[in-house]
């Protein structure tokens, strides 16, 4: 009966039938020894059942809490989800019955691609409440049978092994973005959450978890890089790209050190005098091995990487250095990004660049885009402010392309706004933009804000914008992107004589 205590029912099973058996034989059989013996077994009964249960009691605690450990191992604390660990197992038995049983399966690869700005700027609390709805939703957006994993931070991935057709797949992929299209309304705040979904197929891409998840990892970086609520399959060039990429930055945290990274200067031309009134410093990267690499290219790469911090220091700094040289009335425009706005120590290295370089405060300007303000307004308005109470000028670039606001011209200390090329290239054959072009030259004037054009390439587009009292031009038509050695030359001359002909 002791070897049974893990089976309370085969204990009394195979106990019971002695004791019952005891007792009639004890009843039947009348003798005065009887009753001593009947205490005897009852007591040995009561025994062995105390024990027996308690045993029982003490093996289903253990055994219920090693399950819930067992659990807590494979479940996200905070979604309820499979967290990494048992999405790790789940594919593994995926990927065995896809070499053994010739199954296939689409891995999906899910990700918040504003989460981590939003934890920046909400906090962490608003932040896990948000992954709590997304995981909801996403077991909504999901079919029964779909393996869903939160992996980490605002990442989920999806194990589809059935109905794996791609436009079967393509399907579930959007009806995981429309899930996530609606405002998340948490804490009476309306959160909107851009989403993308990068999606590889077993065993076409694939019969190894690592090489499965860099495919898949690959097509979400590409589903990232095209725009909110992209979808992208993993595809046949991206094994290049991918490799180009891993390649890229490895070598870019060198590049710096080794003397690969430069500026390039491109003039702006006042439009009521024709001379030259500053130049636009933009990086520039020479690989020993590769050419030149666009910055559309490397940039990104240097903004998830970290490096951009210190890359944008050195680019403040050289170009303060290279316009120091230059004539006094000439200033000098750095580009800043929305990661370097992050940067606690942005105020400081643009502090010093001034100091170690002599360069006077009101000639260096800084340009940000919309989606800088987009992604944290709050934490940019005051380092714009402090920065403008050093004298150093703020543009806001590319205005007109993102989610334009009037809120910035309002509220920015803005200096300066720069139209995008866009509507520079279309004003002379569109109206909607010739009206767009006019109208912001004569808002922006309106409050006290400089109006420069991007995109100049014809001399007729220049005609216009002096009709419309734009105060700068910018474009090949001025000049190119290029290293400058005769600034003091090239600003002392009309437009016209060296720059345009």
């Amino acid at each position: 009966a002791a070897s049974f205590y893990t089976i309370p029912v085969a204990v009394i099973a195979y106990t019971l039938p002695i004791f019952v058996g005891s007792a009639v034989a004890i009843v039947w059989v009348e003798d005065a020894v009887n009753l001593p013996v009947a205490i005897l077994i009852a007591s040995y009964a009561i025994t062995l059942f105390r024990a027996v249960l308690a045993h029982a009691s003490e093996f289903t605690q253990r055994f219920i809490l090693q399950a819930e450990s067992e659990n807590a191992i494979r479940r996200d604390v905070l979604t309820s989800l499979p967290n990494r660990f048992s999405f790790n197992e789940r594919l593994e038995n995926a990927l065995v019955d896809a070499k053994q049983f010739d199954q296939h399966f689409a891995l999906l690869l899910f990700d918040l691609n504003n989460f981590d700005e939003l934890n920046d700027r909400l906090g962490r609390a608003i932040a896990d409440a948000l992954l709590v709805e997304a995981a909801a939703r996403l077991r909504k957006s999901t079919r029964e049978g779909d393996g869903i994993a939160r992996l980490e931070g605002g990442e989920f991935a999806v194990i589809a092994t059935r109905e794996i057709r791609p436009d079967q797949i393509r399907s579930l992929a959007k009806q995981i973005i429309d899930g996530m299209r609606a405002p998340f309304l948490i804490e009476g705040r309306e959160i909107y959450c851009r989403a993308s979904v990068g999606i590889a197929l077993a065993p076409a891409d694939g019969l190894d978890a690592n090489q499965l998840l860099r495919c898949v990892d690959t097509a979400l970086h590409r589903a990232k890089t095209l725009g909110t609520g992209s979808i992208q399959f993993f595809g046949a060039n991206d094994d290049e790209a991918a490799t180009r990429r891993h390649a890229l930055e490895r070598d870019l945290a060198s590049a710096l050190a080794n003397d690969q990274l430069s500026l390039a200067f491109q003039p702006f031309l006042d439009l009521g005098s024709d001379r030259i009134r500053g130049f636009e410093a933009l990086l520039r990267w020479q690989h020993p091995t590769l050419g030149a690499i666009p910055p559309s290219e490397f940039i990104p790469i240097a903004e998830e990487t970290g490096l951009i911090h210190d890359i944008g220091h050195w680019a403040v700094k050289t170009a303060c250095l290279a316009a120091a040289q230059w004539p006094r009335d000439l200033r000098v425009s750095v580009n800043l990004s929305a990661v370097q706005l992050k940067d606690k120590g942005l105020l400081d290295g643009i502090v010093s660049a001034l100091s170690e370089t002599g360069l006077e405060p009101e000639r260096l300007e800084v340009e940000i885009t919309e989606s800088v303000l987009i992604s944290d307004f709050e934490d940019a308005i005051s380092l714009l402010q402090s920065l403008s109470f050093l004298s150093v000028t703020v543009a806001l670039d590319d205005f007109g392309t993102g989610f334009s606001s009037l809120t910035y011209l309002r509220k920015l200390p803005l200096s300066r706004l720069k139209i995008d090329r866009s509507f520079v290239q279309d004003m002379l054959t569109d109206a909607d933009c010739a009206a767009i072009v006019r109208s912001l030259v004569q808002l922006a004037h309106e409050l006290r804000i400089e109006v420069t054009a991007e995109g100049v390439e014809t001399l007729d587009q220049l005609d216009y914008l002096r009709r419309v009292g734009c105060d700068e031009a910018q474009g090949y038509l001025i000049g190119r992107p290029d290293r400058i050695d005769d600034v003091p030359g090239i600003a002392a001359k009309p437009f016209g004589q060296e720059l345009g002909t």
